[in-house]
């Protein structure tokens, strides 16, 4: 069911991102502690890649939103995963799990409509 329409996931993505960089600070980490910075790693990568996608008809989109989908599913599988392989701090790895598992719903629920590059208002 794809309800979630490519604007909407942009400002989305926007949302996660912040609170992903802000990981730490929000559910009361130490920056020192190293399950911090997987977080915080992600959600970098997660906003440079959402500003390079293509949401809509931008000329300045490198990254088609396909890419950008799939790339939301392999930064979710990492979110999920990370926290169980080690006991980094001993907190519990359910909230940074429970992100991962936001960010692959979202994804799936996104309608991938593919933009042409170049400014036009056609679809490929």
């Amino acid at each position: 069911m794809k309800i979630i329409s490519p604007k909407i996931h942009a400002y989305i993505d926007y949302l996660i991102a912040a609170l992903l960089i802000f990981f730490h600070w929000i559910f009361g980490y130490e920056v020192k502690e190293a399950d911090s910075w997987i977080p915080l790693i992600t959600g970098l990568v997660f906003i440079t890649y959402s500003i390079l996608t293509r949401f809509r008809n931008e000329h300045f989109g490198i990254i088609s939103l396909k890419t950008h989908l799939i790339l939301d599913a392999l930064l979710g599988a990492v979110l999920i995963i990370t926290p169980w392989l080690g006991e980094f701090s001993g907190r519990p790895p359910y909230i940074q799990s429970f992100l991962g598992l936001v960010i692959l719903i979202i994804a799936a629920m996104t309608h991938n409509v593919t933009y042409k590059s170049g400014g036009n208002n056609t679809l490929e």
